[in-house]
């Protein structure tokens, strides 16, 4: 199975995984044949893509770290937190003054979130425990497959953030309570966008210089909101604030800069005067990845390995060089389940599903050959483990090359 656009399903694709609504309750179950209402009902919702079942790898199961309903859950409460700040940022619209405006009519008073959503931030601990506890138990992402939609996009980002910052913090030794700061702070760095007129974040095209500025105060903002919710920590703002800085200074709000490694930092950190610290460059390399590997309502998704030389490419001046290395180490340039093309080598211009990716090597995938390099279904699949062949080369196809009529064959 693969995850396909629903701009590009077709009546009579079958369902690869179940689509659970905020609560955790199924709204389609796996296995559904998809009918013109089932896709119509999709679009309705802002769903972008789904996994669907292609009748030729349907064994090979894309495994995402986290549970679908602890995601599902996460998500959820996200929204129900982001919610009760909308709230609060519309009852102070258009009484001027920007950012230092709306934080003066703050005060330095607790943010009055109501019951409802004080009562989020206590299910969003819960649910951290949840993340950390089930990421703690792997040791690779096999791909970020969550649906993505518009309207949820940035729930389900901060629900991605999230899960990447925990599991790259995991990695580099954090301890659990860093691990837990970490996970707030993903999950709220864009609470700030409430104060963001919509139609400035829903702008497909380029933004002019007065939208970007705009866009710029949501990282502040996101401190002055964080810092007044009930939080145990001053670290989960931090994270909001500094998200978007960059390690040779060329970010914004406040034009912080990194260290461009990692060393004992991960143990014992202190808020620094013009640095960045740890974990906030942990969810900027967190929110990149997120933002290049999820579906938009402008763009499909980037292909794994254009994401992977992407992010080669941001290491020292935008991206912390050594905490890009330990996730190159975490995030397959070819997740399962993704269809690629070999373009060097034995079996070249042949396609076919990645079905593993090793510890270690994990830009050297076991794969299966099903289409020659004429496109056309070979009677018995091939089964390649790339570590053992040094000259070949492959590429993911992106969601339109993904073939979705390919008569069904036989698996070894």
């Amino acid at each position: 199975m693969y995850s396909q656009s629903v701009e590009h399903l077709r009546p009579g694709a079958i369902l690869g995984r179940t689509i659970l609504d905020g609560s955790g309750q199924a709204l389609l179950v796996a296995g559904t044949p998809l009918t013109e209402r089932y896709i119509r009902a999709l679009r309705r919702h802002g769903i972008l893509s789904v996994l669907v079942q292609d009748g030729i790898a349907d064994d090979v199961v894309p495994d995402d770290i986290v549970t679908e309903r602890v995601r599902s859950t996460l998500t959820g409460h996200v929204a129900t937190a982001f919610d009760r700040v909308a709230i609060i940022a519309a009852e102070r619209a258009g009484t001027g003054g920007g950012v230092d405006g709306a934080v003066d009519r703050l005060g330095e008073r607790p943010l009055d979130i109501g019951h409802e959503g004080e009562r989020s931030i206590s299910d969003l601990y819960a649910d951290v425990e949840h993340l950390i506890a089930e990421i703690l138990e792997h040791d690779t992402i096999a791909g970020l497959e969550s649906l993505k939609t518009h309207n949820e996009y940035t729930f389900q980002h901060s629900v991605d953030v999230a899960v990447v910052g925990v599991l790259l913090g995991k990695r580099i030794g954090l301890p659990v309570g860093r691990l837990r700061e970490l996970a707030l702070g993903c999950l709220l760095h864009d609470i700030g966008k409430t104060y963001i007129d919509v139609a400035i974040l829903d702008k497909p095209g380029v933004l002019t210089p007065e939208e970007f500025a705009a866009i710029q105060e949501h990282p502040r903002m996101g401190f002055e909101l964080v810092r007044r919710m009930p939080v145990h920590s001053i670290l989960p703002a931090h994270v909001a604030y500094q998200h978007h800085e960059q390690q040779a200074g060329g970010g914004y709000p406040r034009g912080l800069v990194g260290r461009n490694r990692i060393g004992s930092r991960a143990r014992r950190e202190q808020v620094g005067a013009g640095h960045m610290l740890l974990i906030a460059e942990i969810a900027a390399i967190a929110d990149v990845y997120s933002a290049l590997i999820s579906d938009r309502p402008y763009r499909p998704a980037m292909p794994p390995d254009r994401v992977a030389r992407l992010l080669d490419g941001m290491g020292g001046a935008h991206l912390n060089r050594e905490l890009l290395a330990e996730l190159r180490q975490l995030v397959p340039s070819y997740p399962v389940g993704h269809w690629v093309e070999v373009t060097h080598g034995a079996f070249v211009g042949w396609r076919g599903v990645v079905t593993g990716v090793h510890r270690g090597r994990v830009d050297e995938p076991s794969i299966r050959l099903h289409l020659d390099e004429r496109g056309e279904a070979v009677s018995s699949a091939v089964e390649l483990d790339t570590r053992e062949l040094h000259d070949i080369a492959l590429a993911c196809l992106a969601v339109d090359q993904v073939p979705t009529a390919v008569p069904r064959i036989l698996v070894p």
